[in-house]
C-alpha cells in the first residue's frame, strides 16, 4: 500500500478518517500494517493490500491469511469471528471463492487483452475521458483492464472482494499509479465525490442485488463524471442462444455446488467440444462469409485458454443475472444520468455521466 492512498479512505461504518500503523515497509510500499478507526474498527494491510472488510465477511481475511494474525496477535485488537456467517454474507463469500479460484487459475496477461480493453470502453466518446483522471475500478479480477487504464489515468484504485486482488497486484506490480484494495462493493471505504470515472465490467450481474451495488457507486462520482458498466444480456425467446442458455442453466444448478477443481476439469472437455464444433469450422469454412450471429464467434481472435476461462466462469459463478436493453437502461435513467450510450456485443456496455 502506498501512503497517499490514505487520503481516499474512510471507515466504511462510521465514515471517519482512518489512522495508519506500519509493521513492515519496503521502498515506500507498506507490506504489513493496520488501518484504525476511532470507532474501534481495524483493517489489516497484508502483502501490500489493505483488506477492508466488515462484519461476517472478515472471516475471508482470517481464512486467507492466518499467519498474519498469529504474527501480530499482540498488536491487534481482539475480535470474535463468527464462522457460521449469515445468508447474504455467505453468498458473497461463495462468489469471492469462485472468482478467487478462477483468476488464480487464469492469471495470464496476453496481448489480446488490448483489443478486449478497447471493446469494453467503446461506449466512451473518447479515451481522453480517462486521461489524468482519478479512476475507480470495481471488480478488477486479474488486472487486465487495470493495466491499460493505468496507462491513461492519473491514478486508479482497483478493488475486488476475492483473492484475485493478489493476482492483479502481481500482474501490475511495476506500475506506480495503481492502488489495490480487497473490499466489498456494498461497504466501500471511500469519501463521496472522490472519482472522475468509475468502471465495473462483468461484475454487477454476479451480485446478490446488482442495482443496489450500482447505486452504491454513484455517490462516489464527482459531478459530470462518467460510469461505465458491462452486464450480461438476456436472449430473445426461440433463438439458438436462448435454448443454449437454458441448457447451460440446467447444469449450473449442479455445477455451482461442486468443488472448483472438479468444475475446472469438467469444463475442459466442454471447451474443447465447443472449440471443435463452433470455432474451427468458422475459421476454415465460413470466415469470409462473416456470419454475424455465429455462436461463440467472439473467441475466434483469442487463445483457447480464454474460451476455457469463460466456460469455467459460466459453470462456477454462484449467481448470474441477465438483463434486457430496456432493463439496464432503466438503471441509468432512474439514477438521472445523462449522455447515456449503450452498445451490445456479448452483453450490454453502457456509459453515462452524473
Amino acid at each position: 500500500m502506498k501512503k497517499n492512498l490514505l487520503s481516499f479512505l474512510i471507515c466504511p461504518i462510521c465514515k471517519k478518517n482512518l489512522t495508519l500503523k506500519v509493521f513492515k515497509e519496503n521502498n515506500g510500499e507498506i507490506e504489513e500494517g493496520l488501518l484504525f478507526c476511532s470507532c474501534g474498527q481495524f483493517f489489516p494491510i497484508i502483502e501490500n493490500i489493505p483488506r477492508i472488510l466488515i462484519g461476517d465477511l472478515r472471516i475471508i481475511i482470517y481464512e486467507q491469511f492466518p499467519d498474519f494474525f498469529k504474527k501480530y496477535k499482540d498488536f491487534l485488537p481482539q475480535e470474535k469471528i463468527n464462522k457460521k456467517i449469515r445468508n447474504d454474507s455467505l453468498k458473497k463469500k461463495k462468489i469471492s471463492e469462485s472468482f478467487g479460484y478462477e483468476w488464480q487459475k487464469f492469471p495470464e496477461m496476453i496481448k489480446e487483452w488490448r483489443k478486449n480493453f478497447e471493446f469494453y470502453f467503446e461506449p466512451l466518446k473518447t479515451l481522453d475521458l480517462l486521461k489524468n483522471k482519478t479512476v475507480l475500478e470495481v471488480g478488477c479480477g486479474m488486472g487486465r483492464h487495470t493495466f491499460y487504464v493505468a496507462g491513461l489515468a492519473k491514478e486508479i484504485i482497483s478493488i475486488d472482494l476475492s483473492q484475485s486482488i493478489d493476482v492483479a497486484l502481481f500482474n501490475n506490480k511495476a506500475i506506480t499509479n495503481i492502488h489495490f484494495i480487497q473490499t466489498d462493493i456494498y461497504h466501500l471505504p471511500f469519501k463521496n465525490n472522490s472519482f472522475d470515472f468509475i468502471f465495473s465490467l462483468g461484475v454487477l450481474h454476479h451480485l446478490p442485488a446488482p442495482e443496489e451495488g450500482f447505486n452504491k457507486l454513484l455517490n462516489l462520482l464527482k459531478n459530470n463524471a462518467g460510469i461505465l458498466i458491462y452486464v450480461y444480456h438476456s436472449f430473445s425467446k426461440r433463438t439458438f442462444n436462448f435454448y443454449a442458455l437454458k441448457f447451460v442453466n440446467f447444469f449450473r444448478r449442479f455445477t455451482v455446488k461442486l468443488p472448483h477443481r472438479l468444475i475446472y476439469l469438467l469444463c475442459y472437455p466442454i471447451a474443447v467440444l465447443n472449440y471443435c464444433i463452433f470455432i474451427l469450422p468458422y475459421k476454415f469454412f465460413f470466415r469470409k462469409a462473416d456470419i454475424a450471429n455465429w455462436p461463440l464467434k467472439l473467441y475466434l481472435n483469442y487463445p483457447f485458454r480464454v474460451l476455457l476461462n469463460d466456460t469455467f466462469d459460466r459453470f462456477s459463478a454462484p449467481i448470474e443475472k441477465r438483463y434486457s436493453k430496456e432493463e439496464i437502461l432503466e438503471w441509468y435513467q432512474r439514477a438521472r444520468l445523462k449522455n447515456i450510450k449503450i452498445l451490445g456485443g456479448g452483453g450490454w456496455r453502457i456509459f453515462g455521466e452524473k
